[in-house]
């Protein structure tokens, strides 16, 4: 005697059993955004799911067809499918729509509402399985109270796992985030590389500030010269001139703030990828500026940890041995 063939019945849900005694005809909808393979496992995965829950409902005969669409889900015209599933409930072919989840069915609240209002003024109803929602029970309010809830909770583990994304794209150097060009470089097959003419005036400032000149003074020299700043303009901001000579990239290495703080300790995340591109300037020269920033800095932490002026502050007017007579002509 053949071993008898077990099958897993589902508790019927209250809102089906009515609908069940009516053999009303099911339709399963599923979609994905694009053909690529792994999307294609996502497709296949929700067919077989849904399948499963009809037919755990002991309603598999009643299963009248499967539509798929593989677009995006922001146009109408591009989801023929769905489009032919409307159409088949108008038509009285099928009655209830189960899909896999709200998210499945459109991407915003007036979509979505949109497509149930066709299904119901058609005597339809739809069903999403991960809500464990169907709209023969659920008034409007609730429906858009939930679908708005959904929304919400899915921007928001979007929003962490974009930033995981970045989190963790920060620890290779390779990452294109550290791939990002400034003043006195260019990109050469997607590296940073020198550009000759702006990376030697990069040269000029730091040697200007190593040997005496302000922030301002170096401005001026830059303007008298007709060299134009980074933004293009003839006006140099002095500020422009203070993130120059405090720009690791020009030393080879690359300082990225991440956009989320560190989740167990709350505080800013910096990463550093050392070496990751040909420096403009030798670093001996880059420390010195900076040794020179805190010297000549008309701010001092004061005893009781706050910043405080100087009695003395520091002056430009002084010899600039080293520079050439043309540089210091300001």
């Amino acid at each position: 005697m053949d071993t008898p063939k077990v099958k897993r019945i589902s508790k019927i849900p209250e809102w089906l059993k009515e609908l069940k005694l009516q053999k009303a005809g099911i339709g399963i909808y599923c979609r994905v955004s694009t053909s690529e393979q792994r999307q294609l496992r996502s497709l296949s995965n929700q067919i077989t799911s849904l399948i499963k829950t009809v037919q755990g409902w002991d309603c598999l005969p009643y299963l009248k067809d499967v539509y798929v669409d593989i677009y995006t889900g922001t146009s109408e015209n591009k989801r023929p499918e769905f489009n032919r599933m409307l159409d088949d409930v108008k038509a009285g072919r099928i009655k209830i729509v189960v899909v896999k989840s709200i998210q499945r069915f459109g991407r915003n609240t007036v979509t979505v509402m949109s497509a149930i209002n066709d299904i119901r003024h058609a005597g339809g109803y739809v069903y999403f399985e991960v809500e464990n929602l169907d709209t023969k029970t659920q008034a409007n309010d609730n429906i858009i109270t939930i679908i708005e809830g959904v929304s919400q909770e899915e921007s928001y583990f979007k929003s962490k796992s974009i930033k995981f994304g970045i989190r963790e794209s920060l620890k290779n150097p390779d990452s294109r985030l550290y791939n990002r060009c400034c003043y006195g470089y260019m990109y050469r097959e997607g590296r940073m590389v020198p550009e000759p003419y702006t990376a030697r005036v990069v040269k000029e400032i730091f040697e200007y500030y190593k040997y005496g000149r302000s922030l301002s003074g170096i401005a001026r020299i830059l303007e008298v010269r007709g060299i134009e700043s980074p933004s293009g303009k003839r006006i140099w901001r002095t500020k422009t001139i203070e993130n120059i000579l405090k720009n690791e990239k020009y030393i080879g290495n690359v300082v990225v703030k991440a956009s989320a703080k560190d989740p167990v300790t709350n505080e800013d995340q910096w990463f550093k990828a050392v070496g990751h591109h040909v420096g403009i300037i030798s670093k001996n020269l880059f420390d010195e500026v900076q040794r020179l920033f805190v010297e000549r800095s008309n701010m001092e932490i004061g005893t009781d940890g706050k910043k405080k002026r100087k009695k003395t502050h520091y002056s430009s007017k002084k010899s600039y041995a080293g520079l050439t007579k043309d540089a210091v002509r300001v």
